[in-house]
């Protein structure tokens, strides 16, 4: 299969991390095929002094962030996209510790852009194995060539197999896991966040980005401004990415973003926050969604579709693509 570089863009964004961009990044994504732009989030001097070497060196686009947090630097970076490269139809957006690990990665999801296939999505997401204590073993059953399910995304409003939790996990997804179903693409509410595609041209219609999310909220609530204009997101579940956040403590980076995020450290992309702001936009509570959520006000809409839905019976949704 080959890559059209010219209807996606991979991106990542950074902040005081361009060790791990040189260590990790340019070491486990295969930038020889399509074009690599990095957004700097508003990283100190000498920071970005070496992020521009290491970009210049590796034939990297540098920008820097126009605000703050990761969904102004992915309103950057689409700014930039639109002005310079509007040939692009999706980016896809890795965090320094997740990549793909796919054979046809890109070459598939370029197959799907040029068919049309992904043009009434908003985000798409794809099948993430942890190297933490949720998914290690379905890594190692990857790498025995199976087709193991890891995270997939968050199912808020689902009806769920066993009690609490809002993670499709693993741990409860025993039985969920025999339905044939989930091993096609389908529909979710929100992605994994580790890495996601973005529709462009639905972004420019659909997402006025904030800064006041934390690194935890940010994808979820673009997810959100899609669903709501009636775009959902697709998990490509034959698609898969390896998520290691334990690389991080090579480079003196906190492994868990949201206590990075609290400590207010140098590396923490977006102030944390106590999802009060996500109560008064989205008019529900991040971490008690069904006994908050005041369906009245998503009638009509996927939101409704998927807090009726029970997840035992397979995805909201497949699509053929």
């Amino acid at each position: 299969m080959k890559i059209n570089r010219e209807n996606l863009i991979v991106y990542v964004s950074s902040r005081n991390n361009y060790d791990m961009l040189k260590g990790e990044v340019l070491k486990n994504i295969d930038l020889e095929n399509f074009e690599l732009i990095n957004v700097d989030d508003c990283s100190i001097e000498s920071e970005v002094l070496k992020g521009k070497k290491i970009c210049k060196e590796n034939n990297i686009q540098f920008i820097k962030n126009k605000g703050r947090g990761v969904q102004l630097a992915t309103q950057t970076l689409i700014d930039f996209i639109n002005k310079n490269r509007p040939e692009c139809k999706w980016i896809i957006c890795f965090q320094h510790d997740n990549y793909p690990i796919s054979k046809y990665f890109f070459e598939s999801i370029s197959k799907y852009i040029s068919s049309k296939s992904l043009e009434e999505f908003g985000i798409i997401g794809f099948n993430n194995l942890d190297f933490g204590s949720y998914t290690l073993l379905s890594y190692y059953k990857y790498l025995l060539g199976l087709k193991p399910l890891g995270m997939i995304g968050i199912l808020h409003f689902s009806k769920y197999y066993g009690k609490g939790g809002m993670w499709l996990c693993p741990r409860k997804q025993r039985k969920i896991l025999k339905n044939k179903l989930w091993r096609k693409p389908f529909i979710v509410e929100f992605p994994m966040w580790a890495s996601v595609g973005i529709n462009i041209n639905k972004w420019n219609s659909c997402i006025t980005p904030t800064e006041n999310h934390h690194f935890h909220l940010w994808l979820p609530d673009i997810a959100m401004q899609f669903n709501s204009s009636g775009f959902p997101c697709l998990i490509l579940p034959d698609l898969y990415c390896f998520n290691n956040q334990y690389l991080k403590k090579k480079y003196g980076i906190a492994v868990n973003s949201a206590v990075s995020s609290k400590e207010g450290n140098d590396h923490h992309f977006g102030e944390y926050s106590n999802f009060t702001y996500w109560q008064e936009k989205w008019g529900w509570d991040y971490n008690n969604p069904r006994k908050t959520i005041d369906l009245k006000k998503y009638k009509g809409t996927i939101f409704e579709k998927f807090y009726y839905h029970d997840i035992n019976l397979g995805p909201l949704k497949n699509v053929k693509l």
